[in-house]
């Protein structure tokens, strides 16, 4: 386990070089790692495994460099134990942002959100809440984060979504439905970042 705790820290060094695992808050950090391998001893936050990650929180405190490392940790685990590993935690992991999903469907409509609504794909949203509110494919005007987590909630049992974003769980609702907001109660583990900007 020792040995995965480096490649674990030496993903966050590939993501910012100049990354100091003092500045993030360490439950975090141990409790995401926890998350990765089902490994309790680690798991201080009490995450549930069957869930993804929403991390939440004021600008520049690190949410999307620690889901882009969590990124390049679980891809480096999936090359290394694909043949040994079949749960959907290890499996590798797709990154985009809740504007470039919106700017997918607006020029290939709903077969360009396919690999990402796909139910063996897992796959961050980074900065969800800074997307249009509605995008436009041939005049059909649509909320596209709010179908894309209807797709991704009907697959939650085969592969798992994460998000980064400045939206509490308050601000879900007014912004993608209670439909939605109340999905995300199964769908998501709740993470706060605390503190000043990094930057």
């Amino acid at each position: 386990m020792v040995k995965e705790v480096q490649y674990y820290l030496a993903a966050f060094r590939k993501v910012e070089p100049r990354f100091n695992p003092t500045l993030l808050d360490k439950d975090i950090l141990k409790s995401i790692f926890a998350w990765v391998w089902k490994n309790n001893a680690y798991n201080t936050l009490k995450l549930d495994y069957k869930k993804g990650l929403y991390l939440y929180g004021s600008l520049g405190l690190g949410k999307s460099m620690t889901l882009q490392a969590v990124r390049q940790y679980r891809n480096s685990v999936h090359a290394r134990y694909e043949s040994t590993h079949d749960d959907f935690r290890m499996k590798g992991i797709l990154l985009k942002s809740a504007s470039e999903l919106a700017n997918i469907y607006a020029i290939d409509g709903l077969p360009g959100l396919v690999p990402y609504t796909d139910d063996e794909r897992n796959l961050i949203i980074d900065e969800l809440g800074r997307e249009p509110k509605v995008a436009k494919y041939y005049g059909m005007e649509q909320n596209i984060l709010q179908l894309v987590f209807q797709l991704r909630y009907d697959h939650r049992r085969t592969s798992v979504t994460h998000v980064t974003t400045n939206l509490t769980m308050e601000e879900i609702a007014p912004k993608y439905g209670d439909y939605i907001a109340d999905r995300f109660l199964e769908m998501f583990n709740f993470i706060e970042f605390k503190g000043k900007s990094l930057r």
